[in-house]
């Protein structure tokens, strides 16, 4: 059978996934929206650009955002190889509890690969980044007398050779975890090879022999046809004005050396209308993107509890188990929650904290800081609370829908493989 797999462990570093996606989305939104906003303001809005003077407050942001990217490049693979590690222990301990009991698929498909795998492929990437850059520093050491006689070339030279010996040791590291964790990798993806097939069959068996039962209207609507038509609107429309956005720059600067470009009147004036309502069309799909997933959290949070008081009858019942993928195998509603309240406060970390480097006396910087820290930790907190209640539900649901291995995707032949492996999407 197929049961909801968890542990405290898990659903803490679970967690702190969710809160780094949040982060990395946050990160990249707000570099991409400091670049509209300075183009835009320049072009088409300059006297109330420099009157609020939000130059050096962007420029200082973007040290930030090399800082912030550099520090998640770091940690992020960390935190990742502990949650699988975390999910690892937790397969385990419900086999232990449970043999013939196969984790939901999303776990598996967590541990599709050994955890430590991760861990020898950054350190292969940092090891090459570094030697490349060192590389390239030596060149220049070697044939320009200024950097030989620079102290700082040397002493930014030993640095890289001690970073380059820490990513190698990183390299070795996960090397030897991969080696010591795949005996323990190889017992779980036999189990789910064997007993797979046979859940599939007990849960289809079981949804055969219960009643049909009507769909309740939350369920079917809005359908997922008409959300995914919404969303590709939605992108189409933000692919569009950023297209329109970056052929005004181009139309003002064609590369980043060259000097800008004017033009004759009424092009001038074009580009600088351009400028602005591409731009506008930019922040319009931004607010209406905003307001769409704060729908969707909302109507996810409504189906999740319908359904819990749907099946808490324990009644078993034969729906479209399409219907019910998403609740069961699809993020959280507060999932969502903490991904979105993360992705709001990286953008306030960057941009306090570049007030601060920047001395720009027109925004009291403690605030976006201090709300920044509120809003990631807050997310953080909301997230790993629901994993408890995400197991029990989730569960409840199973047990009176027999929805099978929900959560794979793809045509029937891949579908079939996934069957016959237990571990593939």
């Amino acid at each position: 059978m197929f049961v909801e797999v968890t542990s405290p462990g898990w659903a803490f570093w679970r967690a702190m996934v969710d809160t780094c996606i949040g982060l990395i989305v946050g990160t990249l939104y707000t570099f991409v929206g400091i670049i509209v906003v300075g183009i835009v303001g320049e072009e088409a809005l300059s006297s109330l650009y420099w009157q609020i003077d939000l130059d050096p407050l962007f420029r200082a942001s973007m040290g930030v955002f090399l800082l912030a990217a550099a520090l998640l490049a770091a940690l992020v693979p960390v935190v990742v190889v502990a949650e699988r590690f975390a999910a690892l222990r937790a397969v385990e301990a419900a086999a232990l509890e449970n043999p013939d009991a196969v984790p939901q698929h999303s776990l598996r498909q967590t541990l599709q690969a050994s955890p430590a795998a991760l861990l020898q492929k950054t350190g292969t990437v940092m090891f090459w980044c570094v030697v490349g850059l060192g590389a390239l520093l030596a060149l220049g050491v070697l044939f320009t007398e200024d950097l030989r006689e620079d102290a700082v070339s040397w002493v930014a030279l030993l640095v890289i050779a001690v970073l380059a010996a820490g990513a190698a040791a990183v390299r070795r590291l996960g090397r030897r975890a991969v080696e010591r964790v795949g005996p323990r990798m190889s017992t779980q993806w036999s189990r789910w090879k064997r007993l797979v097939p046979l859940a599939e069959r007990r849960d289809a068996d079981r949804r055969d022999a219960a009643m049909r039962t009507v769909v309740p209207r939350w369920l079917a609507v809005p359908s997922a046809r008409t959300v995914g038509r919404i969303a590709k609107i939605l992108l189409t429309a933000t692919l569009l004005s950023l297209a329109t956005f970056m052929l005004s720059v181009f139309m003002r600067q064609q590369c980043r050396t060259c000097d800008p470009v004017y033009w004759d009147e009424p092009i001038e004036n074009g580009i600088d209308v351009l400028s602005l309502t591409s731009g506008a069309a930019i922040a319009m799909c931004a607010a209406l993107g905003i307001v769409a997933w704060l729908g969707g959290v909302v109507l996810q949070f409504s189906r999740e509890r319908a359904l819990v008081r749907w099946v808490s009858d324990g009644v078993p019942r034969r729906v479209d188990t399409s219907l019910v993928e998403s609740l069961l195998a699809g993020n959280r509603s507060m999932v969502r929650l903490q991904i979105g309240l993360s992705v709001v406060g990286a953008g306030a970390l960057i941009v306090g904290t570049g007030a601060i480097w920047a001395d720009w006396t027109a925004m009291d910087a403690r605030w976006p800081l201090v709300a920044a820290v509120v809003l990631i930790a807050s997310g953080f907190v909301i997230g790993w609370a629901d994993s408890r209640r995400r197991r029990r539900e989730r569960q409840l649901a199973r047990d009176a829908l027999f929805p099978g291995d929900v959560g794979r995707r793809g045509d029937a032949t891949t579908r079939g493989r996934a069957i016959a492996t237990g571990i593939q999407d």
